[in-house]
């Protein structure tokens, strides 16, 4: 039993110094070895030597995408809405972009039913204008809405979009009689030639605000399933659809 009993006890121990030589081999030994020119030739040393710099890299990469999700973002603000669909019946909220700079808007036809009046938000501490809805397809669940404005902010439609791809999502969401500017980021999961699956959870109730690449083009117009998971109609659809 005591013999068993030394045995663990020196497996432990010669770990434990293992593992603190490895904690000193990282903090002192390689940074010393890597920077001295006469060691710079071992192989060993080398391969620390890259793997530092490819961490580099990527801290890179990490800081150039948070100032692009920023840049579309601030970019896209101005043609994202806000709609508030107001009967007896109730209010349906949701969002919406500005396809031209005349006044035609893109939204899904679930946000607009008929019988409803649709009031659109342009931006915060300005009064909702009144929209008509001139074409709504319950089947792609589409609809284009017009407002009497005029030199609206646009932005165009993505020709591509690739799995893996990064976006961005940018709503206006009307909460307490406020408009408040949502913005959500991820990455495309899936898509094919009409729906673009992405890895975002988000509140259903911001339906209809676009999904846009780090360009700031629209690569599709939200939809949320039940657990939140954004999945967007794609850009060819809600091109051939507006016509635009």
């Amino acid at each position: 039993m005591k013999h068993r009993i030394l045995t663990i006890g020196i497996i432990i121990g010669v770990f434990s110094l293992g593992a603190l030589g490895a904690i000193w081999a990282q903090a002192f030994l390689m940074p010393f070895l890597s920077s001295h020119h006469s060691f710079q030739q071992w192989g060993f040393v080398q391969d620390w030597n890259n793997r530092t710099a490819v961490i580099r890299e990527v801290r890179e990469v990490v800081i150039r995408t948070d100032d692009a999700v920023q840049r579309v973002a601030t970019k896209a603000k101005g043609m994202v809405v806000g709609l508030e669909s107001r009967s007896g019946r109730g209010v349906i909220g949701g969002s919406g972009f500005v396809v031209t700079s005349d006044g035609f808007l893109l939204t899904l036809a679930s946000q607009v039913p008929q019988g409803y009046e649709v009031w659109v938000y342009l931006e915060e501490g300005v009064d909702p204008v009144l929209g008509e809805v001139l074409k709504r397809d319950l089947q792609k669940n589409l609809a284009i809405v017009k407002i009497d404005e005029r030199n609206l902010q646009t932005t165009g439609f993505a020709d591509s979009v690739e799995a893996g791809a990064p976006v961005v999502l940018v709503a206006k969401s009307v909460e307490a009689g406020s408009l408040v500017t949502i913005v959500n980021q991820g990455s495309i999961r899936t898509k094919d030639k009409d729906v673009v699956r992405t890895n975002i959870f988000d509140k259903i109730t911001l339906g209809g605000s676009p999904l846009l690449n780090l360009e700031g083009n629209i690569v599709g117009l939200s939809t949320f399933e039940p657990s939140g998971r954004l999945v967007a109609i794609s850009s060819s659809i809600l091109r051939a659809f507006s016509g635009f």
